[in-house]
């Protein structure tokens, strides 16, 4: 009788592949933040002045520097990419589009359009920026959905993305008509409506992360709701979740997000419609996942597109809002292809 030995095989050295996605992830996050708080206009000002900051010291300029500029800049960029990658996110999934983001539904142009109402009419004064930012993206996405047929009980796709560029193009050019009236604040306008953070301090961070902490928990409350969306209307109310109040919730939340967003660091496009494609691709297409994923992708692209500002040739510095327009239109492209493609 022959003795057969049992080899145990050798433990893989292998990360599961969900557990290597999330290293590879906080990596390159790590990195983005670094990158943003390391570039800008002073050569002298680095990881050494950081590790002062955290160590209690900031006692040069350089080190105040550190930590009264870039630190919050750093921030608030991160916090920008999570509220914003969470909008997109949402909108996609109550639309079941994935063309559908702040920008191209309109919010981003309302959201615009309360700000600069309430920096030429002396009667909306006294409301806060983030207010009028909010309320007029909900109206923009309102009738946006209005227009889209929300209230006949299904929405037509293409309807929605005509309606958004219908709502957007009317807020924008009231947009420019309220801030031609005034050349004082023509001026601070016109570089707000291209997305710059160059002046964000704590106060617009800590504004930002009032919002994401409750709102990224929410968004993974609702993420059931939204796989159900997925699989249509008609399953979302056959287990017992109406899709129009879904649809209503995510909207709500979107343009609240998209709201603040916009009153803190002007109308940044593309980030709600590229991060939730991001994540699709490496996380498959379940929300209880999605949900950590935008958040993260967000904060990182937007950290990039911060340092990348600063690192542009022959220039100072340019807003991030053009960075990410820059990196974000050819992935609409890229996307619109592919539909058409697939709808030949």
């Amino acid at each position: 009788m022959t003795n057969v030995s049992y080899v145990r095989p050798a433990p893989s050295l292998r990360l599961p592949r969900g557990m290597a996605l999330w290293a590879a992830l906080l990596c390159l996050l790590v990195a983005g933040a670094l990158a943003s708080l390391v570039t800008g206009g002073r050569d002298d000002v680095g990881l050494a002045q950081l590790a002062g900051v955290f160590a209690g010291d900031a006692a040069s300029s350089a080190e105040q520097t550190m930590r009264d500029i870039r630190l919050p800049r750093t921030l608030a960029a991160a916090l920008l990419g999570v509220n914003l990658g969470l909008a997109g996110l949402l909108l996609q999934a109550v639309t079941r589009n994935p063309l559908a983001s702040p920008a191209l539904l309109g919010i981003n142009q309302g959201a615009a359009l309360g700000i600069v109402l309430g920096l030429t009419v002396p009667a909306l004064a006294p409301v806060p920026g983030w207010v009028l930012a909010s309320a007029f993206g909900m109206v923009a996405a309102g009738v946006t959905f209005a227009i889209a047929g929300l209230f006949s009980g299904r929405i037509d796709t293409m309807r929605l993305i005509l309606g958004g560029v219908a709502v957007g193009a009317i807020g924008f050019s009231a947009v420019r008509l309220g801030y031609t009236l005034d050349d004082d604040i023509a001026r601070d306008v016109v570089r707000w409506t291209v997305g710059d953070i160059a002046d964000l301090r704590f106060p617009a961070a800590l504004r930002l992360g009032a919002i994401a902490g409750p709102t990224l928990v929410m968004t993974y409350l609702l993420a059931h709701r939204l796989n159900l969306m997925a699989m249509g209307h008609a399953a979302s109310h056959g287990l017992g979740f109406d899709p129009r109040q879904t649809l209503f919730m995510g909207t709500g939340l979107a343009a609240l997000l998209t709201g603040i967003s916009i009153s803190v660091a002007g109308p940044i496009a593309f980030v709600g419609l590229v991060t939730p494609h991001l994540a699709r691709w490496a996380g498959g297409s379940d929300h209880r996942r999605l949900v950590p994923l935008v958040a993260v992708l967000g904060a990182m692209l937007t950290m990039w597109a911060d340092a990348l500002s600063k690192l542009w040739p022959q220039t100072e510095e340019i807003p991030v809002g053009i960075v990410i327009a820059i990196l974000g239109a050819p992935w609409l492209l890229v996307v619109v292809l592919r539909r058409s493609r697939h709808a030949v």
